[in-house]
């Protein structure tokens, strides 16, 4: 028998899990100088992608702001490159722009010729005999997991996570999403990026000049951050954060789904939100203000995820 919902969560949040990835973007580089031409545009030294690993980075405009976040393996001699679904023709011409005489190409992975992908994370990813299966190592819920195909043999027997359970993880660890806090209008440090996207201490990239200013002597005005409400609340995407005198200091981007068995038990309603600096670095009481209501949520802060 199946556990209930809410025990799945749990289990999760203790033990780990395993989920079906999403329908993604899956783009193939390839050529003699694939390597070294992605290296120049990423903000990942791709020389220090360990063998089995993936590596997450970032992909930006000259004035460094998000082109695209993504999640970069080797295929034989090939590399691919993962991202969001609905970035496939700006992301594939921002990859083009600067091929001149070099030998790249790059073309579209279609997902159907695959076996489809599950991502095992936590201590489930730990233990055996998953530990030692040949999978590609990537951090997708702010600890390190893998990827397998189904067909790899006991995969089938795996019980997989709810979307739903996915998504309540990604907001409780405050993973950035692409359409949701991610934009082609977002600095990476404004996310948290900077932790998990950027090697500083690596050769020129499009907008290396930007991010290395805001580490050395900038500061971006806004900052992702990880919001907790009181029981039971009714917050969502879009909602307005103010102050007791109602200024607007931010806006809720996501908020962890909530499970049917949820409506009657109390629970603590989770979300992320971008606030402006003073106000995430701050100890005013801040609010969510429903805009049909205007009734007002109080809000903590758990966690700043923008730096």
């Amino acid at each position: 028998m199946l556990p209930e919902p809410m025990e799945q969560l749990r289990r999760a949040r203790v033990d780990g899990g395993a989920f079906f990835q999403p329908q993604r973007l899956l783009l193939r580089l390839s050529g003699s100088d694939a390597f070294r031409y992605l290296n120049g545009q990423i903000t990942r030294d791709l020389g220090r992608m360990a063998t089995g690993h993936a590596v997450q980075a970032c992909i930006l405009t000259p004035k460094g702001k998000l082109c695209a976040p993504l999640v970069i393996w080797r295929e034989n001699d090939d590399l691919i490159v993962e991202s969001d679904l609905s970035l496939e023709e700006t992301l594939i011409a921002r990859l083009e722009r600067y091929i001149v005489a070099d030998d790249v190409s790059v073309s579209v992975e279609p997902e159907h010729s695959k076996s489809p992908t599950i991502h095992l994370f936590g201590k489930l990813a730990e233990s055996e005999p998953w530990v030692s299966a040949p999978g590609i190592r990537v951090n997708r819920l702010g600890t390190m997991g893998f990827d397998l195909n189904q067909d790899f043999p006991g995969v089938a027997s795996l019980m997989t996570l709810d979307p739903c359970h996915v998504e309540t993880l990604r907001v409780e660890r405050a993973i950035p999403k692409w359409g949701s806090e991610l934009s082609e209008e977002t600095l990476p440090s404004e996310a948290g990026l900077d932790r998990t996207h950027i090697d500083y201490d690596r050769g020129c990239y499009p907008g290396q000049e930007v991010i290395s200013r805001l580490k050395s002597i900038g500061r971006v005005n806004r900052l992702l951050s990880l919001l907790a409400a009181p029981e039971n609340s009714t917050l969502a995407p879009g909602h307005e954060i103010v102050t007791k005198e109602e200024d607007v200091v931010g806006k809720i981007t996501s908020v962890a789904p909530r499970l049917p068995e949820e409506s009657e038990l109390p629970v603590v309603s989770v979300a992320l939100a971008y606030l402006k600096r003073a106000a995430a670095e701050g100890d005013a009481p801040l609010f969510a203000l429903d805009p049909l209501t205007r009734g007002k949520t109080p809000l903590s802060i758990t966690q700043v995820t923008g730096s």
